[in-house]
């Protein structure tokens, strides 16, 4: 995490975001090892109105782990405690919460999990790790983290990098790992969460038949393996089409490093994108790597880019003295669709895309985007979104800029900026937004997105931060091959027209009152209606969000 800042210097106007030239332009005058610092928008607010709360088991700070999960079908969506293995439903129709899952209870966990293993640290708990909508409307599918593999399955689908493959020194060389994928008690040098445990866990999937709002008749699919750590566990998901879903294995490593060789080996799982059938047993493919850590992903549709005009014909004779019937008005595209995409590459709509939040180190939080057809044809190729050291330049990328090799167990400044990487860089996939720390934001790392289709006029996208509470966005369309576009914080106001000094942070002194120390975790979402909403991890809070 960077304190000293370089001076910063204005972008050229994205006028022409496809320009080769622009690119150039830009790569002329941006800042060394330093995003676009954000100011807050003049123009652009928004308004949070809360709607209901899901059931929290402790609002401590740093002793929960909750996550919001909303590519469904229908009214409902469902909420995750992750760190105690609990499934609740809303129902956005009647604002009803129910309990649907709870690891100690309910008679519907799956026979042969493991789900009671203890590692020590909230932020790497995940009983429950995953959700999305499965192969039919009445059928969801579950990510259980378990300790043992289920029944039917002798290892995991995809693994782990092999046994001692990776070793490594960390904090600064101090310390040797012979196995930085499983490397047993942490090591005391560590910045955080030092002495505890590790352990290989297996992310595994389930479908699950829902009945009268109850999740029945558990049926496993696929087995991730992942390294409970001090690391990046991923657990990005959504559905596709013809019952495949995409999910994020984060890069599986620990803290302070840039990833190592694994997120871009293409035989590697760790650092990928997997697209997975879930009417299929063990069948999985790797669409992308260079991705570090992404816990939510979204499909949205964006209108195509108009068409230059072609030059008139020469009129024709008349048939008939009728006046020529007025054009049809074109429909509003509807963004977010996840659910049978019988054309992955677009509809009468638009173009379909696939957009993903992926945290990022010290130098670049990001939102990805790529167009969905590109990770569900039958090419052999791979997207390549940058993080990890490349074997072939020997380079590691976050966001538009080159990153040192790190040091494991070493919290905020590894691994360091090492220099820009020139914009519009072939054969990687740069970001639609990025963001960094400033000193005025002292941003942790990003939480969320949303890609609203209700409730805004100039938003395309709002994304959340972890520490300070603030929701951040852009009014620009993605652009393949752009430069990242220019983005702004938002000015939030209650429902009573109050201004959120310190962002969503506010909402949990409103909850717990007097707590002392007030960060709540944001998680965006999106209601069925297509607005977005906001999830306060800590407090369990539901808000709706309207552009003012």
């Amino acid at each position: 995490m960077k304190f000293s800042l370089t001076a910063y210097s204005t972008l050229l106007l994205l006028s022409s975001p496809n320009s080769c030239n622009l690119a150039k332009a830009q790569d002329s005058t941006r800042p060394i090892c330093s995003p676009d610092p954000l100011e807050y928008s003049e123009a652009i607010s928004l308004k949070v109105e809360k709607v209901g709360s899901i059931p929290t088991q402790t609002t401590n700070a740093w002793y929960y782990n909750m996550q919001s999960m909303d590519n469904f079908d229908g009214d409902t969506i469902y909420f995750l405690d992750q760190k105690f293995g609990m499934i609740y439903s809303f129902d956005t129709s009647t604002s009803e919460t129910k309990t649907v899952l709870d690891m100690k209870s309910s008679d519907n966990i799956p026979e042969g999990l493991t789900l009671d293993w203890s590692y020590g640290s909230s932020g790497q708990t995940y009983k429950v790790k995953s959700m999305s909508q499965g192969t039919s409307s009445d059928e969801v599918i579950v990510v259980f983290t378990s300790s043992t593999l289920p029944p039917g399955w002798t290892e995991a689908d995809s693994k782990l990098p092999a046994p001692g493959a990776f070793g490594a020194y960390v904090c600064g060389g101090v310390t040797w790992i012979p196995d930085i994928y499983r490397p047993g008690v942490i090591p005391e040098c560590f910045d955080t969460q030092k002495g505890l445990p590790s352990l290989t866990g297996y992310d595994t999937f389930y479908k699950y038949t829902v009945v009268n709002g109850e999740l029945t008749k558990p049926e496993p699919f696929f087995v991730s393996e992942s390294n409970i750590a001090p690391g990046h566990l991923g657990g990005g998901i959504v559905p596709v089409d013809d019952g495949r879903i995409l999910w994020s294995t984060g890069d599986c490593n620990v803290f302070g490093t840039d990833g190592m060789y694994a997120p871009q080996l293409d035989h590697e799982s760790c650092g990928k994108i997997l697209l997975i059938d879930a009417k299929s047993k063990h069948s999985f493919k790797i669409v992308a790597k260079g991705v570090r850590n992404s816990q939510q992903m979204r499909v949205f549709t964006q209108p195509r880019a108009p068409k230059s005009p072609k030059s008139p014909k020469a009129p024709k004779a008349p048939k008939s003295t009728k006046a020529p019937k007025a054009p049809k008005s074109p429909k509003s595209p509807k963004e977010g669709r996840t659910r049978n995409l019988k054309s992955t590459k677009s509809d009468s709509h638009g173009t379909k895309y696939l957009a993903f939040m992926d945290i990022g180190g010290v130098t670049a939080e990001e939102v990805n985007a790529v167009p969905l057809h590109k990770l569900l044809d039958d090419s052999s190729h791979i997207e390549n979104f940058g993080w990890g050291r490349n074997i072939d330049d020997g380079k590691a990328r976050e966001g538009t800029f080159y990153v040192t090799a790190g040091n494991g167990g070493i919290l905020g400044t590894e691994p360091e900026c090492a220099e820009n990487a020139p914009l519009g860089e072939a054969g990687f996939i740069q970001p639609w937004v990025q963001f960094g720390r400033t000193l005025d934001d002292f941003f942790y790392a990003i939480s969320s997105l949303a890609l609203p289709t209700a409730g805004t006029n100039k938003l395309k996208l709002l994304w959340s931060e972890f520490n300070t509470g603030k929701i951040l966005g852009t009014d620009e369309m993605f652009v393949e091959g752009a430069p990242p576009a220019k983005s702004f914080k938002i000015k939030l106001y209650n429902a009573d027209g109050e201004m959120l000094e310190n962002g969503l942070n506010d909402l949990v002194k409103e909850e717990l009152g007097e707590v002392g120390f007030f960060r709540g975790d944001p998680r965006l979402f999106h209601f069925p209606d297509g607005h977005a909403g906001v999830f306060v991890e800590r407090t369990g809070a539901l808000y709706k969000l309207t552009e003012m």
